[in-house]
């Protein structure tokens, strides 16, 4: 047996889970209560399955074994979750081979290291005399003696071995040791030396809360102004956030990691309150950070100076991004229906704009109630690009137009389909250019000349902010359109007011739904990869499904739930999903009882998957029966509709009662 298997042996997922604060109620054989990993307090969604030992989300469709879990729940990787479960079971780990066992000997050497100098540093800063400009700068920039203790924020002396000397002398550590942590640098004829000299100093520590390195500021003329530890065996800053360890609570309850760019930035907005923000270590945001914040969040919000440098640094870093995902090391790019591009997986990244020549600090201190504002209006990324790529051209010049659009029509082909509709309807209003014309760009249907851009220029009302039009008199023949294709059927009027209770109770009814439609699949695996376990699965009507999809791409906490914000919210689609959108929500109206509404969906969805289920096994017949299929092997087609059938008979036999026996089971003791 594997470690990793005797450490799933030895380990109940149901009372991790239970430890880690989530209260669970047993129902049959599985266990259910409210989701730790997106906001839900009225309809229990979160699913454990002590038979199989993983565990299900039917809102937010979190899901794994009680490693996910961990990982997840607490931001560790793989490795770091191992270790805790195995600490847990009792289970010892042991390295597989000398080199790792040194390695991971050495690394515990380094860690010991560091977080003796860290309270080397600390003591420096608060009783030493030496100490006193990291004292004055502290009060200057305004922060608590918790704030400091918290952080352990201290100070290294102007000296050139005071560190070292206490490390290698009082603490006994080896001085290649010191030097490979990062604290020393050895010179060939001096030999070792302290690194950081006269800077105020804050460590560095993973999501474990373990010192892996520091970042020192320096309080005098010296340069560089921020110097950090090198690449070490612990330090690898493009995998590093700071204050992450301090974050992880408040990102997993708000759902949400704000980036700033300084540590007393994040210093500043801990002790203010707004515990959910981290910073980089003097880089642009990586892939490994993306990868690092999604175990706690799927939205990130970038907070950005609002001169050119700030917004030149959120470019290198977005397009970072976006080269890792071309690249295939970081997902793909996809809008959500109010414009969040989601990147690495489903991270939905946001900008917030700060005020000119003032950073979060500074605007934290002075107005808490403005950064509340500030983060409330973080804009969507592709709406920054917009921002960003059409900011000081004019765009009533065909040649401004044609800047723009070379710049933003490669972020549009990221987009799927029904959100290169809601961007290129953007583009229309900010550009000026006909959105036929731009989906006939984005297609490659027409010369990139500066003549073509200025084709179908939209006419602008003269005044303040208004462009000229520059209209083609002679425009191209436009590409042959593709012939209409026949009609859809009718979309039955149960799965439209199914659609509608979805969108009208969004916070209720989905997680009914999808915990119904999982119960009638939990006895039949084969259908599950048939038909799927959601709402969507059994939504048959191309615009239903549209609608649908962009609704839920919304961060949770976005979505309306008014009777204002469902309506405002059409304003996103293109028609004809705007009417079609509108058009169900007067279908239905609201009602405050939240049981009926719930029980009227789940009557749908339950006739709404038995049809799924027939019209699936009509599919497969009519696959077999086809004239070409010849002498293929159908034995996978006649497997599962002999699932499909199975499950049929099932939904459809009479329902027992939950108080009075099965007049089958009394018959048959007759």
């Amino acid at each position: 047996m594997s470690q990793i298997d005797d450490v799933r042996s030895k380990t109940d997922i149901v009372e991790v889970i239970g430890a880690s604060g989530v209260s669970l109620r047993k129902t049959g054989r599985s266990f259910v209560g409210f989701c730790p990993f997106h906001p839900n307090s009225r309809t229990p969604a979160f699913t454990v399955y002590p038979d199989s030992q993983s565990f299900y989300c039917f809102g937010c469709h979190a899901s794994g074994t009680v490693f996910d879990y961990v990982m997840r729940k607490q931001g560790l990787d793989f490795k770091d979750a191992l270790e805790q479960l195995a600490a847990r079971a009792g289970v010892r780990l042991e390295p597989r081979g000398d080199q790792e066992r040194q390695e991971d000997a050495r690394r515990t050497r380094l860690l010991e290291i560091n977080a003796a100098a860290a309270k080397y540093f600390n003591y420096v800063l608060l009783s030493l005399a030496r100490g006193q400009p990291g004292r004055d700068y502290v009060e200057r920039r305004g922060l608590t003696p918790e704030t400091v203790e918290s952080f352990q924020v201290g100070y290294s002396m102007d000296d050139w071995g005071h560190l070292f000397t206490y490390l290698t002398g009082k603490k006994g550590y080896p001085p290649e040791d010191v030097v490979a942590a990062g604290l020393a640098i050895d010179h060939e004829t001096r030999g070792p030396y302290d690194r950081f000299r006269g800077r105020l100093i804050f460590p560095i520590r993973d999501a474990r809360g373990q010192v892996v390195g520091f970042g020192g500021r320096a309080l005098g003329d010296a340069q560089p102004k921020y110097l950090n530890t090198p690449e070490t065996l612990l330090f690898k800053k493009g995998e590093l956030l700071y204050g992450l360890d301090l974050a992880r609570d408040a990102i997993r309850d708000e759902d949400r990691t704000v980036v700033v760019e300084g540590y007393v930035d994040v210093i500043t907005a801990h002790q203010h309150g707004f515990r959910n923000v981290v910073a980089p270590l003097g880089t642009a945001i990586t892939k490994g950070h993306v990868a690092l914040l999604k175990r706690l969040s799927h939205n990130v919000y970038m907070a950005l100076d609002a001169d050119a440098a700030g917004q030149k640094a959120t470019l290198k870093g977005l397009n970072a991004l976006r080269d890792g995902a071309e690249e295939g090391e970081g997902g793909h790019l996809v809008a959500t229906a109010q414009g969040a591009v989601r990147l690495e997986s489903d991270v939905s990244l946001r900008i917030i704009r700060m005020p000119e020549g003032r950073d979060p600090d500074e605007v934290i201190k002075a107005d808490p109630d403005l950064w509340r504002q500030l983060v409330a209006d973080a804009v969507p990324v592709m709406e920054f690009y917009i921002g960003t790529y059409t900011g000081g051209l004019d765009l009533g010049d065909p040649q401004g137009q044609r800047a723009a659009l070379d710049k933003l029509l490669p972020l549009l082909s990221e987009l799927d389909g029904a959100q290169q509709r809601v961007y290129i309807a953007r583009l229309e209003q900010v550009i000026g250019i006909k959105a036929e014309l731009i989906l006939d760009l984005l297609r490659g249907g027409r010369s990139k000349g500066a003549g073509s851009w200025g084709l179908g220029v939209r006419e602008r009302t003269s005044g303040a902010g208004s462009r000229k039009s520059h209209p083609n008199p002679q425009p191209p023949t436009p590409n042959p359109q593709p012939p209409t294709p026949n009609p859809q059927p009718p979309t039955p009027k149960v799965e439209n007011y199914l659609l509608a209770l979805a969108l009208r109770h969004n916070t209720v009814v989905p997680a009914a739904v999808e915990a119904l439609l999982e119960q009638g699949i939990e006895a039949h695996p084969a259908v599950r990869e048939l038909l799927g376990g959601g709402l969507e699965d059994v939504l048959e009507d191309p615009a239903n499904q549209q609608i649908w999809a962009a609704f839920m791409a919304m961060p949770i906490e976005s979505r309306p739930t008014d009777e204002a914000g469902l309506e405002a919210w059409a304003g996103w689609l293109e028609e004809p999903l705007r009417e079609r959108y509108l058009a169900l929500l007067a279908g239905a109206q609201r009602n405050p009882q939240d049981f009926r509404h719930r029980r009227e969906a789940e009557d749908c969805a339950r006739g709404l998957r038995l049809e799924q289920a027939r019209r699936m096994h009509r599919m497969l017949l009519q696959r077999i029966a086809e004239p070409d299929a010849g002498e293929s092997d159908h034995s996978a087609e006649l497997r599962q509709m002999a699932a499909l059938a199975q499950f049929i008979a099932d939904s459809t036999a009479p329902r027992r009662s939950s108080t009075f026996p099965d007049i089958r089971d009394t018959l048959g003791k007759v």
